[in-house]
């Protein structure tokens, strides 16, 4: 029986191996190399820093911790930086490697199971922010060994031919900093194993203060590493990140419930794909969320502008389009599609988010910058995701912020009088039959009961007296007989009726797909939602008049829960059917 080696073991295997063999340490060749290799593109800094911490988790870290350093008097701006690992540390032999490009013990199957392959990341991330960079680490129970990096000193690792080789590691502990912050923020205030990667002389660092990185960084090492936090503990400067989901429906993680506004989730989907070069299958899964209109301001009854955006808004601006991740690590966000319609994102789709998770194993159908900021999708990808329901689900997403925008203008409406249907009721209830008398009285008590459970929140809610709050509902149900209103309630029936004393008020649901694929469609016209509001608000009647009787009641609480959600169902495969038809349509209007 055999027993899998450890990352650990691997890696002192590896060393060892090219120690046998007479290995030499060269960087590549020459001087120019190293200086090419500066300007691998990363977005900020924070992308830099990613590939570190990467290779941290990989180590297997239970607590990663990035410190500043300052050589002057003040704390406003560090001269240097550190990342901090509790992981198993390397061998003293496996640091020169770890410092050249390429220099990774993970070859072959292994380089599948980790969020790194080629060993690039470390060197390209350290040269591209730094001048200078240092290697500590140490093995448990072990010293500490360095390897020191000085890009200004490179012609004094040449030999007589002028090649470059990384300078041999001594032992050495990590500056007086580093270790005071290993004291302050490290478990057990000591770092038994572990290791420590330093940059000095940073000359392209574009944040260059201390409350510039705190305020940018913080919430970019908590998106792109928000599946790996729950395992290990990061922080930045002392604090710990929070995990953020850019879709806002992880509940506990930061932005959830920032305020009363709640991301909708919908239906994920798991979509097997073939690796069309490997002949591997893997499953991708796929996550989607729709955003109420209000989602990003402070200030509700206003636009989400200038000092009115709350801090969701830079999040989702920032990740408008596909956000790519590679096996839970965030990657990217994919601007654009082959698909008709979603050629570039626009600004309305801030209102959706769309996140697609794949596992090693189709590394070659997303093809990754060595720097793991960007992907190249495959035709094949984009095919088989549209095969999986994608492009129908990202047209739903976008005809339901449509939709919500119209329902904004519709709503707006209401402000002119009373809607066509509100008037309709009204005008039919001359020819209503009466209920029995004792369902008349009690459903009178119910809309009592139902209209100073109304008073009471509306008065909390806005912080006003209840008796004027009273009397404003009061004149609102004489004038308003019948209204029409709408809430956003996942899970619940896609209507609801309500008679909350004079008024009988007809609630659509806008989280039931009803709402936006149907009521709030880019098809239906006013006179269209009119009929439906008649439509349901006849349905209503009949189920507020079985009040007092416990079997109707009963009935239609059931069966109406029941019709909902098999109407939620229906509506999804419906949706695949439906862009097929607009499909087939446009065509014909085309060939017309």
């Amino acid at each position: 029986m055999t027993t899998e080696k450890t990352q650990l073991e691997q890696q002192i295997e590896y060393a060892n191996d090219l120690d046998a063999k007479g290995l030499d340490f060269g960087f590549a060749v020459g001087e120019a190399f190293i200086q090419s290799m500066r300007n691998t593109h990363y977005k900020h800094t924070g992308t830099a820093l990613d590939e570190l911490i990467d290779n941290s988790i990989e180590a297997g870290a239970t607590h990663v911790s990035v410190a500043l350093g300052y050589g002057g008097k003040s704390n406003a701006k560090p001269d240097s930086l550190a990342v901090i690992d509790n992981g198993h540390g390397m061998p003293k032999n496996m640091l020169r490697r770890a410092a050249a490009w390429g220099g990774t013990h993970r070859h072959g199957p292994e380089a599948r199971t980790g969020l790194g392959r080629f060993g690039f990341g470390l060197p390209s991330a350290s040269v591209n922010q730094a001048r200078s960079f240092s290697i500590y680490s140490r093995l448990d129970d072990g010293g500490w060994y360095c390897v020191k990096i000085d890009l200004d000193n490179v012609a004094q690792y040449a030999d007589e031919t002028g090649k470059i080789s990384v300078p041999e590691e001594e032992a050495k502990q990590p500056p007086k900093w580093v270790l005071e912050h290993i004291k302050k923020n490290m478990p057990g205030g000591s770092l038994e194993h572990g290791t420590v990667i330093v940059w000095e002389k940073m000359d392209r660092i574009k944040l260059t203060t201390t409350t510039a990185m705190r305020r940018n960084l913080l919430p970019h090492f908590g998106t792109v590493f928000r599946n790996y936090i729950q395992q290990t503990t990061i922080k930045f400067d002392g604090t710990t990140m929070e995990a953020l989901d850019p879709l806002f429906i992880t509940p506990d993680f930061r932005g959830y419930d920032l305020d009363e506004d709640r991301a909708q989730p919908m239906e994920a989907a798991t979509i097997e794909i073939k690796n069309s070069q490997t002949g591997v299958r893997a499953k991708v899964k796929v996550r989607y969320a729709l955003f109420p209109l209000t989602f990003f301001s402070v200030d509700k009854t206003k636009d989400a502008k200038g000092a009115n955006q709350n801090e969701r808004f830079k999040v989702s601006n920032d990740h408008r389009g596909i956000i790519i991740c590679r096996k839970g690590r965030q990657i990217d966000v994919v601007d654009s599609t082959n698909w008709k319609g979603f050629e570039k994102f626009s600004n309305n789709d801030r209102y959706w988010g769309a996140e697609i998770n794949f596992p090693p194993e189709l590394d070659e159908e997303f093809t990754i910058a060595n720097s793991k900021q960007g992907v190249v999708m495959s035709e094949n990808i984009w095919d088989r995701l549209k095969d999986g329901g994608m492009f129908a689900a990202l047209k739903n997403l976008k005809q339901a912020v449509g939709a919500a925008q119209k329902a904004n203008r519709v709503q707006a409406d209401t402000s002119e009088g009373p809607r066509a249907s509100e008037r309709s009721m009204e005008e039919s209830e001359k020819y209503k039959r009466k209920p029995a008398t004792a369902n008349a009285k009690q459903k009178e008590e119910e809309a009592k009961k139902n209209f100073e459970q109304f008073v009471k929140s509306k008065a909390r809610n806005e912080d006003r007296d209840e008796d004027k709050v009273r009397e404003e509902a009061q004149r609102d149900a004489q004038a308003h007989p019948y209204k029409v209103e709408f809430a956003d309630l996942p899970g619940a029936p896609f209507y609801r009726i309500t008679q909350r004393g004079g008024m009988t008020v007809l609630e659509l649901n806008r989280a039931h797909s009803f709402y936006a694929q149907v009521y709030a469609s880019d098809s239906a016209n006013r006179f269209v939602r009119g009929g439906l509001e008649v439509l349901l608000f006849s349905i209503g009647m009949a189920e507020l008049d079985a009040i007092g009787n416990q079997d109707k009641s009963a009935f239609y609480t059931v069966e109406k829960q029941a019709w909902s959600e098999r109407l939620e169902v229906a509506l999804r495969s419906f949706s695949q059917f439906g862009v097929e038809i607009d499909e087939e349509d446009t065509a014909h209007q085309e060939v017309a």
